[in-house]
């Protein structure tokens, strides 16, 4: 009994080593690769040993991978951006301890709390800017090494962070597909879709906990449309918006809706709540499908429904520059800019008072924004339409069911008109000669 029970423990922490190491070589960054697996080309060894800087790439390349098992990740990152100024002939091993260095920099920033970042300012990129550079060095890592199983172990590792948890998953799977006896795509996998007894474990990684389904709640609904946020941005006063209301509300002011906070933001460029989008997008994928196709209906409007600019009358192919001030048709043209370019032109009846039943569809040529809010168009008039049904919409007209106007009516001849007109001429011909 006692050897069964010294031999399970043994194995045990055989067990608890293997993943030890794993991790590490989870951490950890390459001196060289896999030759046996990865050789090179005879051409490629060939030219590395007629390239003088390929020493110094190597060198950086150690100095590099010694900042990073110090922890000095920043040092590291530079050290390693100096060994490409050397324009190395095989960038692979660069390009896969950096896209580990972007990572491991990410995480440490993640976890330092704010009262910390209030007395020690930090300044550079910040954690999500971080791993999308990981990103785009493991996109340029698959087009030279496909086949090389570590490439997708430093794609699952970023995507993990960018709480992409299926896009992880697949990535570490395509690795142990190229190699099924990697321990540490195995762990890394393992640790993504651990059981939720586990997740309580300080030692797993973050994005490889399992969350609970969230519940609907109003703390998603965007104050200002009162619906679910779509493609939300917050504040730098902590509030959070559509990207479409925010823009809308600051037509008509530079200040925050909720707390009059003056905002020197563009909410067109403001980049977006990543983590807040990814979370609704994932606990309530139905609305957030609902709230797309609401916003595309708006902005990718068909030919039967355009926006309707009432102003002037336009004929077909003449130009007008129009400069666009009123809150309302900010609005309506940054929404034409995101679709088809076309709206509608159309006068007003001065006997009436309306508008007219006939307008003329027109396309934005060209669109200067300036930088008080407003806009300088140069329209072009392209065909006249008539008007069978308006409506208002967010402060600015829509018509329905554009069709082309009736054909002119046919002449009829009229010979008293004829001789007439024949008279007329006549009287021009003599009066001031041919």
């Amino acid at each position: 009994m006692e050897r069964e029970s010294d031999r399970s423990r043994g194995g045990m922490e055989e067990a608890i080593q293997t993943n030890l190491q794993a991790q590490q070589d989870t951490d950890d960054v390459d001196d060289a690769l896999d030759y046996e697996s990865h050789r090179p080309s005879m051409n490629l060894v060939k030219d590395a040993a007629a390239h003088p800087s390929e020493q110094e790439v190597e060198n950086l390349l150690l100095q590099g991978n010694y900042y990073f098992r110090l922890g000095l990740y920043e040092k590291a990152i530079s050290t390693y951006n100096d060994a490409f100024k050397r324009r190395p002939i095989d960038p692979s091993l660069l390009l896969s301890n950096r896209c580990a260095a972007y990572c491991k920099f990410s995480q440490r920033l993640r976890k330092i709390p704010a009262a910390s970042s209030e007395e020690h300012a930090l300044y550079g990129l910040d954690p999500m800017s971080l791993v999308q550079l990981a990103l785009k060095d493991v996109e340029k890592l698959l087009k030279l090494r496909s086949d090389w199983p570590k490439v997708y172990l430093r794609k699952g590792t970023a995507l993990a962070l960018l709480e992409q948890y299926d896009d992880a998953k697949d990535a570490f799977l395509t690795g142990l597909q190229l190699d099924p006896t990697s321990t540490s795509l195995q762990v890394s996998l393992q640790e993504l879709t651990v059981e939720d007894e586990f997740t309580e474990s300080e030692k797993l990684p973050l994005g490889s906990r399992k969350r609970a389904r969230l519940q609907r709640s109003d703390d998603f609904d965007c104050t200002l449309c009162l619906k679910l946020l779509y493609n939300p941005v917050t504040t730098p006063c902590g509030h959070s918006f559509c990207r479409a209301c925010l823009m809308q509300a600051m037509d008509h002011g530079n200040k925050c809706p909720m707390c009059r906070t003056v905002l020197f933001v563009s909410p067109k460029t403001y980049p977006l709540s990543v983590t807040l989008n990814n979370v609704i997008q994932r606990s309530f994928p139905e609305e957030y499908a609902e709230r797309k196709a609401e916003s595309d209906a708006i902005t990718l409007a068909e030919n039967e429904i355009l926006p309707l600019f009432v102003m002037d009358f336009v004929l077909p192919h003449e130009k007008m520059g129009l400069n666009i001030f009123e809150p309302r048709y900010r609005l309506m043209v940054r929404r034409i800019m995101e679709g088809n370019h076309r709206m509608g032109m159309v006068g007003m009846d001065p006997q009436t008072g309306t508008i007219a039943d006939v307008a003329c569809e027109v396309e934005i040529c060209e669109c200067e924004p300036l930088p008080d809010g407003r806009f300088f168009l140069q329209v072009e008039g392209r065909r006249r339409c008539r008007i069978t049904k308006t409506w208002e919409q967010d402060g600015y007209a829509l018509f329905h069911s554009w069709c082309p106007c009736p054909p002119r009516l046919k002449c009829i001849p009229n010979i008293e008109l004829f001789k007439s007109a024949c008279t007329f001429g006549s009287c021009i011909v003599a009066r001031f000669g041919t």
